[in-house]
């Protein structure tokens, strides 16, 4: 699977996810044990961090998922991932980087940011996404969609739309395969995720 560079800009969903995070309705699930993402620790948050200032190889390009046949970008978002990409994002930016302590990063929880396709005439708003495995069809324990308006190439604006779909970190977890779906206007587009690729989100 290769990694989608359209998903490389930052991520300003902050009020989707933060009005998502109010409504008591994210999950988040953890259990190392089975090689799930898990809850951040003082010294994995250094880690992130560090990560974060490495640059979007570590922090970005893992979490990113298939290119949606350039309708969507998107990218799995963990307590990790957040505080390492939000590093990142301060680094590019010019700004110093303040990251978000453990405990707020791991209350936002796991999930996947969808964003419409950068510089794609397919382009789509998201409407809905759930995650596929072993014959299961997981939906998101809270889906957050809002509008987004989108320059197109001759000077035209379009209003698309992005969302934030929290599940519980068991749905990542690296035993089996899953299926991303995508739904928008134009029908279901997918992105399959293999078990050695989950395991190694952080």
């Amino acid at each position: 699977m290769t990694a989608n560079p359209r998903c490389r800009r930052p991520y300003v969903l902050s009020a989707l996810v933060t009005l998502a995070v109010s409504s008591g309705s994210v999950v988040f699930v953890q259990t190392p044990e089975r090689g799930i993402v898990e809850r951040l620790t003082a010294e994995t948050h250094q880690q992130a961090v560090a990560c974060g200032r490495s640059g979007s190889d570590c922090s970005v390009i893992p979490y990113e998922l298939c290119a949606s046949d350039g309708r969507y970008a998107a990218r799995i978002a963990t307590p990790f991932s957040r505080v390492a990409s939000a590093v990142t994002d301060a680094i590019t930016a010019g700004r110093r980087p303040n990251p978000m302590t453990p405990g707020a990063a791991t209350r936002w929880g796991v999930g996947v940011f969808v964003y419409p396709a950068d510089n794609s005439a397919k382009a789509e708003a998201i409407q809905r996404l759930e995650i596929r495995r072993e014959g299961r069809t997981i939906q998101p324990t809270t889906s957050t969609v809002g509008p987004l308006t989108v320059k197109n190439a001759d000077g035209s604006a379009t209003q698309l739309a992005r969302g934030f779909f929290a599940f519980g970190a068991d749905a990542f977890a690296p035993t089996a395969d899953i299926t991303v779906v995508f739904v928008g206007s134009a029908g279901e587009t997918t992105c399959v995720v293999d078990r050695a690729r989950l395991a190694t989100l952080r």
